[in-house]
């Protein structure tokens, strides 16, 4: 049991799971180059059809960066080749499931080492929990060769004791599935765990989950900030506490925390904040 204080807002917990794209590493830098790869790869020089996949997918072509909140920065390697095979179909492509397979290696580019980008001192601010006794979680949308290629270049392999990652076959954020995944793993009850991420889908996940707290990282949209407990810029805005205990929090006296886990599907949550039809997003899509 430890005490861990972000933006003025303290915790008791045995254990931090974090988010990793946008979180432990900058989004853009590592999935920016893949993105563009995979839409040029699924288009085959079709401009018409790599802007629909584009906004399908979430990405701005002219400024070249990920849509806070698309399919590219919050779903799984799966869902987006879900989607690129539904897109491919409606265009009447030919072979399209192997155009997509295509696109979908594409991905590994995310994973390439200068592509990986830490946002703050995560080496420090990790290793400094971990002195403390906080166990340690990498929960992320992405597949885990991916999750591999970033401790590894993070340097925090020693520091992680459970990864869960977006290829395991569970369903994916909001869904709570992976977050009381990480906390079986480690041996912990998801209210003593806090949740570090930086989207609305990790906010959502956290709350459904019944996690201690959900900390976003970075510029956040007001609308997604109140969904979490804390917004901060950065991780190493997370400070272990030596001694004393932990205070209630303003969140849990508004009725944010101190919960059971969510159970709705991640399709209800998903319509909830974008009222839109998700239908099959969040299937379980085996590699091709």
């Amino acid at each position: 049991m430890a005490t861990v204080t972000a933006g003025g807002v303290t915790f008791e917990v045995d254990a931090v799971a974090f988010d990793k794209d946008g979180t432990l590493i900058d989004l853009d830098a590592a999935w920016g180059p893949a993105a563009r790869a995979w839409v040029e790869t699924a288009a085959g020089g079709d401009a018409g059809l790599m802007a629909q996949l584009a906004a399908r997918l979430g990405l701005d072509l002219d400024q070249d960066h990920l849509v806070g909140g698309g399919l590219f920065a919050v779903g799984t390697v799966g869902q987006l080749y879900e989607i690129t095979l539904e897109v491919l179909g409606e265009h009447g492509s030919p072979d399209a499931e192997t155009v997509a397979t295509a696109a979908r290696h594409t991905s590994a580019l995310a994973g390439e080492k200068g592509n990986l980008v830490p946002l703050g001192e995560v080496d420090l601010t990790l290793r400094a929990l971990k002195e403390q006794g906080i166990r340690l979680s990498i929960v992320s949308s992405d597949d885990r060769s991916a999750i591999d290629a970033a401790i590894i270049a993070l340097g925090i392999g020693d520091l992680v004791d459970a990864v869960v990652s977006g290829d395991q076959g569970l369903h994916p954020k909001p869904a709570p599935d992976a977050l009381l995944e990480a906390a079986g793993v480690m041996g912990v009850v998801p209210a003593r765990m806090l949740y570090v991420g930086d989207s609305w889908v990790d906010a959502a996940a956290g709350v459904a989950a019944g996690v201690a707290g959900t900390v976003l990282v970075g510029e956040v949209a007001a609308e997604v900030g109140e969904l979490a407990t804390v917004v901060v810029p950065a991780v190493d805005h997370l400070t272990p506490v030596r001694g004393g205990s932990a205070q209630s929090d303003q969140h849990d006296a508004e009725g944010g925390g101190g919960h059971g886990p969510d159970l709705r599907s991640a399709d209800v949550l998903l319509e909830e904040h974008a009222g839109g039809d998700h239908r099959d997003q969040h299937r379980r899509l085996s590699d091709p």
